[in-house]
């Protein structure tokens, strides 16, 4: 049996609003633009070939026991998120001082807050079968004790730069699986991850 449904109205009733993403708008004449400037990839394919934009790649560390005694065996590997919709907010630490009879204040900017990183999207089955294996892929991902590396041409704006050093490591802090009804092959997914910057410690002693 065929089933038949839209993402933009899946989004729009798991996560409660619209995403663009799924209802693009393309030019009558095609982007020349590939990459950004960071050389992330814009468009990704997904497992039947389409095209789309902004895909997300997460790469972790996962440590499997070789079943002797305490010994485990480190693997690096990389998943793409299936249709990925990201969202990025940050605050600023302002200290405010009182003027003494006088108006106002005196604001001194102490530092940028991390970075919060929403990610939302669909796991989704073309055999109509429970997407079994992409749920436990990501529940490898939240469960690895170290940070991550994403690769993503937005986020890669707020984290590739000089004061992180380079770093796009962030760290996987929620992870939700949204209630499905009706339909066995999708499973919408939530992340939740931070910005973490690299600090070098010097001893001063």
């Amino acid at each position: 049996m065929t089933t038949s449904f839209s993402l933009s109205t899946l989004y729009d009733h798991y996560f409660g609003e619209q995403a663009d993403p799924f209802n693009p708008r393309y030019d009558s004449v095609p982007q020349p633009v590939l990459n950004s400037s960071k050389g992330t990839p814009y468009y990704g394919y997904d497992i039947r070939g389409r095209q789309y934009f902004l895909p997300a790649v997460i790469t972790y560390e996962l440590n499997t026991p070789t079943g002797v005694g305490t010994d485990s065996f480190s693997e690096v590997k990389k998943y793409t998120l299936p249709y990925p919709v990201i969202s990025i907010t940050s605050k600023k630490t302002i200290v405010e001082t009182t003027l003494t009879e006088r108006g106002g204040s005196v604001k001194e900017l102490i530092n940028v807050q991390d970075y919060d990183i929403v990610i939302k999207g669909f796991l989704y089955n073309y055999n109509n079968q429970f997407p079994e294996a992409d749920v436990a892929t990501l529940l490898e991902i939240f469960k690895s004790p170290g940070a991550v590396q994403l690769q993503n041409a937005l986020t890669d704006i707020f984290l590739l730069h000089a004061d992180r050093k380079g770093s796009d490591s962030v760290v996987v802090k929620d992870l939700s699986f949204p209630e499905v009804k009706g339909i066995k092959n999708v499973k919408p997914y939530q992340l939740t991850l931070s910005s973490d910057a690299i600090f070098n410690l010097v001893d001063i002693s």
